[in-house]
């Protein structure tokens, strides 16, 4: 008996490739007996085909439908099947097949009778030499392999016939099982639909096949598909199908007892999933997989106990009857080891090599730490480093305890948000947890070696020349705002020059990579974080360069990987800068971390600004002054003098090969001076009468790497021996020049003279230490006489304040705010002769000493009129005169304060705090498992959803020839909606 076969053909806005599927019907040597268009079309709807078909039917259905309900839809027009021998040909759009197709079908399926479902051999419709898919098959878990992979077709698997499943299209299916299994389930909508049906027809005892000889043309993820899954279809979407089709069937296939276990542990694992997504370097996938064990979980209530009332009533099989057919677990780790082979080739073909041992980089490293060691030499067994900017750290519990919402103990206290600084700090002294103060030893130790290592493969990512490199590499380790940093103790500016070349480096591959964008978005939020004032120069750079990238068309793909950059630094910055918008000071967000230091860089006369432009932050940067040698401003016209090299060659770079990458550098370095001339004249602190700035030096930094970098582009341009000669010339002059500018400054650290020398762990005296080691919270009122007649005030309690407790809200607020009308008062009556009382106060602040510092011949009247006045209190008793001032014991000390210490709540006391800190160590976590350089797990391509690309190499790994030809996407070989992704 002639078999009888109805072709479903669903389209979906098919156009060409629907054209051409129509030609390949009508030309088949074996037609179609009934030919049933499904037209789920949402623009045009077809209204022809080829006069040679016969018994053309056409089916209008809504354009919301999935390929299974289409499929159900033209069969509801077809008569019911009255024998085994008629026959469902599922096809698609873009499923064109052979002429010998349908043929070759059916010769198959009469010689194996036992055969109910049968597919072909999918072929790709870019190149139909090449494979797309040979049929399906699951893991031990269930989850869904493709069996072949998308290579040269060699007919290396056409021995194979027998499989668990088929793949949708192009499936001749029996009419009357279609009718009993009742077609593809409503809950698989795009994958997976035609794997659980030939599971489900199985074990309802029929087998499937798959015929070689029969080809079938699909064009994979750039099919019309269907509204369910089309080419518009983004990745995140088809990962969020994927993965809830395969959470479907497993709670389909799960059996009773099973299944309530399975359902608890969706969730669960979806974090865990959504993590190892991270890891994997595929952040689109996170809200995927969570989104879709949400989905299956509550979504799916009414279709997950239908389909399993239909396994159950038309299964006569165990599942052991499809074991064999399952894909073995040794099978799976050879093709993960395959994918891993291919991409880590692929990457490593892509990366140029660095070379840095051969290239020079360790010798200039090490050069760098002799340097270090040698600056440093005084630091050596020094337990921390007091400078004007520097105080010691706290224990390590203090030190995460300052981070997010908390108490903090300034002044007469307040609650306020950290600094974002803090958690810079809390990490360094981690590193030496047992010392924590030790950190800030090691990174002056470390400073100078760690910036030539950052500097030199930043600038390995510009020049091929190691020269070059090591010229780059020399000129940041001496940039004078480095040192200078170093010298006055200005511990943020220092982590924000060390990371900016890191920052560089991560940005030049983050649009290829989400590890590198991840990575740059940390390094961002260190740079931030040591120096608030750069916030500005690279908003405008991440915002111009995103948008550059998005208006480039192809050149610029992978921006998205760009918009999220700056996510980790505002969430730092988010709860201070509300916080200081909600105290009046707005700006006080830009102030610098750490001890409120002023600068003396203002760029108001020709010479200063000259200074900046070259990246000086101030008259006296260098240490030429301190020589005694040289008046300051013929200091400053010296190395500006000796700086002008490093100009000359980075203007130059614009007339030069290279102009463009040259622009761009020197459009960052006007951007770092324009900030660090706006910093110049922007208070956002103070330290006592004095207005504090953002130090412009930090600016300054950016506008030597934008120096830097134009000049090392300008000379890597030409070739040939008269260039490398000059190149070497130039560069050398450079980098002389710079060491010249700041030999004073690395001659007077040598010898300890220097801003930086070995420091203690308290800054007050002895005597105050030994008190704090039994009552920590009794206070100290700490009195600073300035010029004219001012009084800076300040309160520290314990042994006295620690870096980590400093506050950009504190130094920021105006000093009655800060320290509260009450102590200002105190102090202020303390300073003179008056009938005040202050014992209420004392009391009430626990203040049991009062300590005078040392002043200069400026401000002698009032350090002695203070000396006077509190030598003649009877309320106090001179104690001893040290290097840190003139200290007086309040008598009522002795016996005991009655008031509790001023305290707060810690930063998980309150519900604000909790809520900040979570979040920001939530954001802070996820963006560093997604940089972290996990490359095995990011590699692991899953083979179940993602087939290697044709590289040539066989179904065991044997090298083969393979003409050239386009690579097929790789997202578009995924198993499942092969019916026309």
């Amino acid at each position: 008996m002639r078999p009888k076969v109805t072709a479903i053909l669903v389209a979906h806005d098919g156009g060409a490739y629907l054209d051409r599927t129509l030609e390949a019907l009508a030309e088949q040597t074996r037609q179609p007996d009934q030919l049933v268009i499904v037209d789920i079309g949402a623009k045009h709807r077809v209204t022809e085909h080829p006069a040679t078909l016969r018994d053309v039917q056409h089916v209008a259905a809504p354009a919301s439908l999935s390929f299974g309900e289409a499929v159900k839809a033209g069969v509801r027009v077809v008569a019911p099947a009255s024998s085994d021998d008629e026959w469902l040909w599922l096809l698609s759009a873009d499923n064109a097949p052979e002429p010998d197709a349908l043929r070759a079908l059916l010769a198959a399926l009469e010689i194996s009778p036992s055969v109910s479902v049968a597919g072909p051999k999918l072929m790709q419709w870019a190149d139909p030499d090449y494979l797309y898919s040979f049929g399906d098959s699951i893991t031990r878990f269930g989850t869904a392999v493709e069996l072949a992979e998308p290579l040269l077709d060699q007919a290396q698997y056409d021995k194979e016939s027998d499989v668990l499943a088929v793949a949708a299209a192009g499936m001749l299916v029996r009419h009357r099982l279609w009718d009993r299994l009742e077609g593809f389930d409503p809950g698989l909508p795009a994958f997976d639909d035609a794997l659980d049906f030939c599971i489900r027809a199985r074990l309802a005892g029929s087998r499937v096949s798959v015929v070689p000889d029969a080809k079938v043309l699909s064009a994979g993820r750039r099919a019309p598909g269907t509204a369910v899954l089309g080419p518009r279809t983004s990745r995140a979407r088809r990962s969020y199908l994927a993965r809830a089709a395969q959470l479907h069937r497993r709670l389909v296939y799960a059996p009773p007892l099973a299944l309530p276990i399975h359902w608890l542990s969706l969730l669960p694992l979806a974090i865990l999933r959504a993590l190892g997504q991270l890891l994997k370097k595929q952040p689109g996938s996170v809200l995927s997989e969570i989104g879709a064990a949400l989905a299956v979980a509550f979504g799916h209530a009414r279709c997950i106990p239908a389909a399993r009332r239909r396994l159950r009533r038309e299964r006569t099989l165990g599942w052991s009857a499809i074991a064999s057919l399952r894909l073995p677990w040794v099978e799976v780790r050879r093709r993960r080891a395959l994918a891993l082979e291919d991409a880590v080739s692929a990457r490593r073909a892509g990366r140029g090599e660095v070379h840095f041992f051969t290239g020079g980089g360790a010798w200039t490293v090490l050069a760098a730490a002799v340097v270090g060691v040698a600056i440093h030499l005084p630091l050596l067994g020094a337990s921390t480093v007091a400078a004007p900017g520097l105080l010691p750290l706290a224990d390590l519990g203090a030190l995460w305890g300052e981070v997010g919402y908390a108490w903090r103990s300034l002044g007469a206290g307040f609650t306020g948000a950290a600094d974002p600084f803090a958690w810079v700090l809390a990490l360094l002294g981690s590193v030496t947890f047992w010392a924590p103060s030790l950190s800030i030893v090691l990174l002056y130790l470390g400073a100078l070696p760690l910036a030539a290592l950052a500097a030199w493969l930043a600038a390995a990512r510009l020049t091929r020349s190691a020269w070059l490199r090591i010229v780059a590499a020399a000129g940041w380790t001496l940039a004078p705002t480095f040192l200078v940093a170093l010298d006055q103790g200005r511990i943020g500016a220092v982590v924000a020059h060390l990371l900016l070349p890191w920052l560089v480096f991560a940005l030049t591959t983050a649009r290829r990579s989400w590890a590198a964008a991840a990575t740059a978005s940390l390094l961002a939020a260190g740079v931030l974080a040591g120096a608030p004032s750069l916030a500005l120069p690279l908003l405008a750079v991440w915002l111009l360069g995103t948008v550059a990238l998005a208006c480039a068309g192809r050149r610029g793909r992978g921006w998205h990987r760009l918009l999220a950059l700056p996510l980790p630094a505002a969430v730092l910055f988010l709860p201070l800068a509300v916080q200081h918008a909600l105290r009046g000071t707005p700006l006080g967000v830009l102030a610098d971390p750490g001890v409120p230091l002023p600068s003396s860089a203002s760029g108001d006369t020709v010479l200063s600004a000259l200074g900046m432009l070259v990246a000086l932050p101030g008259t006296d940067s260098t240490g030429w002054t301190s020589l005694g040698l040289l008046e300051p401003e013929a200091a400053q016209l010296l190395a500006v003098l000796v700086l002008t090299p490093v100009l000359a060659l980075a203007l130059a770079s614009v007339f030069l090969p290279g102009a463009a990458r040259s622009g761009l550098a020197l459009a960052v370095a006007a951007l770092g001076f324009g900030t660090a001339v706006l910093c110049s004249r922007l208070p956002v602190a103070s330290a006592g009468e004095a207005a504090v700035t953002p130090w412009p030096g930090s600016a300054l930094s950016l506008t030597w790497l934008g120096l830097l970098g134009a000049a090392v582009i300008g000379l890597s341009a030409g070739e040939g021996t008269a260039t490398r000669v000059l190149r070497a010339a130039l560069g050398g002059v450079a980098v002389v020049g710079v060491a010249a500018s700041v030999l004073p400054l690395l001659g007077a650290a040598a010898v300890g003279t220097g801003g930086a020398v070995p420091g203690s762990s308290r800054t007050l005296p002895a005597l105050v230490a030994a008190e704090a080691s039994t009552d920590p919270t009794v206070g100290t009122l700490v009195l600073d006489a300035e010029r004219g007649d001012g009084l800076a005030v300040a309160i520290e309690r314990g042994a006295g304040t620690t870096l980590d407790e400093q506050s950009s809200l504190y130094s920021a607020a105006p000093a009655s705010a800060a320290l509260g009308s009450t102590l200002t008062e105190l102090a202020a009556n303390l300073a003179s002769r008056s009938g005040y009382d202050p014992v209420p106060v004392l009391e009430a602040q626990r203040i049991g000493y009062v300590l005078l510092q040392p002043g200069d011949i400026a401000s002698r009247a009032v350090h002695d009129r203070t000396v006077a006045a509190l030598d003649a209190n009877p309320l106090f008793t001179h104690v001893t005169d040290t290097t840190q001032g003139t200290l007086w014991r309040y008598t009522g000390l002795d016996d005991g304060l009655s008031a509790p210490a001023p305290t707060g709540p810690g930063n998980l006391d309150t519900a604000l705090g909790t809520a900040i800190l979570t979040t920001q160590l939530l954001v802070l976590l996820l963006t560093l498992l997604l940089a972290l350089p996990t490359s095995g797990l990011a590699d692991w391509v899953r083979p179940e959803r993602e087939a290697r690309r044709g590289s040539g190499l066989s179904q065991r790994g044997a090298r083969t020839e393979a003409p050239a030809r386009p690579v097929p996407d790789t997202a578009s070989l995924a198993v499942g909606g092969r019916h026309g992704e």
